[in-house]
């Protein structure tokens, strides 16, 4: 009895009172701009003063963002997070996911944004696990095989260079405790690969994208080694054996209001890809929050903290011996939620709603419409790959408007406004469904001209692009626009993002020093 009478207290005092709290906090600050100070836990496995200067530039960006706050970064180890959290000496988080689970359902953090990294040129959100061996070992050419051998790994703590290879060996009936011997190495994961290729270990477990990193930095040749169990999951641009798993969350404290929240969301999402604090910390850029149920999941299978105890009672026995008690509890908690519906129905629906917005301003622009640059590179990266799997070819189009200057200066900008809107507006009518019009800023435009068949067909498009551009103004008659094209193809002009957009701007100067309302397809 006094066992379950604790139990209900605990979850009253834990659960109950801390959400009514919350929400109260919430209501009390809606539509302030509150002037403080917030502490972002960073989990941190080298040198603290190297991943204070590395985010560092994050947080100056934040409080740039944010009138009247100061965002601080706080390293910690994952033993100084519980204390701290606990206590509410931290207003954000950013850790690696499994970590974020605990924190999440122990705490009751919450996710605002995920951060995106640029590996090999291609942006990725997610990441998986490797097992390798060498590629002269005939007897280690699947999963089962590896039964018996030497692993080679960085520490037992690690999601990706452990805990994923854990659990997919223990679905294909190999148990690393009991039928391997590992050999923890420590960092960086390189010493992993050198064990194997070195013949020190038979098996190696790494992180997603480490051997092709090697391979480019000329320590390994990737023709070396073999990849068990090798997974192609959607187009995933890197090695791997076990399922994606999302990266590092930005996650938000309950104690923080919910403005304040998506204050920080905005900032993170419209940050500019590649900006100086991205590149500090080693990244690229943030992506609305993807789910972490997956990580939660497989956390749960292997009993990891929180997870890890096992009820010792079964639920019915439960209700029989504390039928009262959990009726009070029922009843109670019941009036409480009656309370607070429509409350929290009310603070749902604002959220959602913010989300989506946020999610729009992050990928379109907002004066025309049309996708933005983060949208565009997107586009673009998926464009090369399906390309390099197709073999088709498709166009790179830079489209800078002739005579907007003189619009602008006669008739305003309010005007000038107009006239891109509209212009926008022509372009879209004519493109094919598969085609993509972006906005590149001012009066620049970028066009993604996919599955080109050959120079007629190209010429086609872009001639009917500029009868577009040409076309009357309905928002001001005396007012006309034209424009200047440069055009480049891939891959026969260049291969990437950037040399693709470098060329296309190269040929629309020279179409603009010809004369305008033309187009030139670079080296002709």
């Amino acid at each position: 009895m006094g066992t379950a009478l604790e139990t209900l207290l605990h979850y009253f005092g834990r659960i109950i009172l801390p959400g009514l709290l919350a929400l109260g906090l919430a209501g009390l600050a809606h539509g302030e701009e509150p002037s403080q100070v917030f502490h972002v836990g960073i989990t941190s496995f080298r040198d603290k003063s190297v991943t204070l200067r590395e985010w560092s530039p994050t947080m100056d960006y934040l409080a740039g963002k944010i009138p009247g706050s100061r965002f601080v970064a706080v390293p910690m180890n994952l033993h100084e997070f519980e204390a701290a959290v606990s206590r509410h000496e931290i207003d954000f988080v950013i850790t690696n996911p499994e970590h974020y689970i605990l924190l999440e359902t122990v705490h009751g953090v919450s996710r605002v944004a995920t951060l995106v990294k640029r590996d090999n040129g291609v942006l990725v959100n997610q990441f998986g696990g490797v097992i390798f061996t060498r590629a002269d070992r005939d007897d280690i050419r699947d999963l089962g095989d590896v039964k018996g051998k030497r692993i080679a790994s960085v520490d037992r703590s690690s999601f990706a260079a452990f805990l994923l290879q854990y659990d997919l060996l223990k679905e294909h009936d190999v148990d690393v405790d009991r039928d391997c011997h590992v050999d923890f190495l420590g960092f960086p994961q390189d010493l992993s690969v050198r064990a194997v290729l070195d013949g020190r270990a038979d098996v190696g477990f790494v992180r997603s994208s480490v051997l092709e990193a090697m391979a480019r930095e000329g320590k390994i040749d990737l023709a070396q080694v073999r990849i068990l169990h090798p997974s192609h999951a959607g187009g995933f641009p890197f090695l791997i054996s076990t399922g994606l798993f999302p990266e590092w969350p930005f996650a938000a404290a309950p104690q923080v209001p919910i403005d304040i929240r998506n204050q920080v969301a905005a900032a993170l999402l419209t940050m500019p890809p590649d900006a100086p604090a991205a590149r500090s910390a080693r990244y690229y850029r943030w992506s609305t929050p993807v789910e972490y149920l997956s990580v939660q999941n497989l956390m749960r299978r292997h009993h990891i903290y929180p997870y890890d105890k096992v009820d010792s009672i079964a639920l019915k026995d439960l209700v029989q011996r504390y039928a009262a008690q959990v009726l009070i509890a029922t009843l109670s908690v019941l009036l409480l939620m009656a309370t607070l519906y429509l409350r929290a129905r009310r603070l749902n629906k604002a959220l959602i709603q913010s989300r989506q917005q946020l999610d729009h301003l992050a990928h379109y622009d907002a004066l025309t419409g049309l996708p933005n640059r983060n949208l565009l590179d997107y586009d673009l990266e998926r464009a090369i790959i399906h390309a390099r799997r197709t073999g088709e070819e498709f166009a790179v189009c830079l489209l800078d408007l002739d005579g907007f200057k003189p619009i602008n200066d006669t008739w305003g900008h309010k005007v000038g406004d107009d006239v891109l809107r509209e212009v926008a507006q022509h372009m879209q009518a004519v493109l094919r469904g598969e085609d993509t019009v972006a906005r590149w800023g001012g009066d620049e435009f970028v066009l993604l001209l996919k599955s080109v068949a050959n120079p007629q067909h190209l010429a086609e498009i872009v001639e009917r692009i500029l009868r577009a551009v040409d076309a009357p103004l309905r928002c001001t008659a005396d007012a006309r626009v034209r424009a200047s094209i440069g055009v480049c193809l891939y891959p026969q002009h260049a291969t990437s993002a950037k040399e693709l957009l470098k060329h296309a701007d190269e040929a629309m100067y020279r179409a603009k020093q010809a004369g305008g309302n033309r187009f030139v397809i670079h080296g002709r």
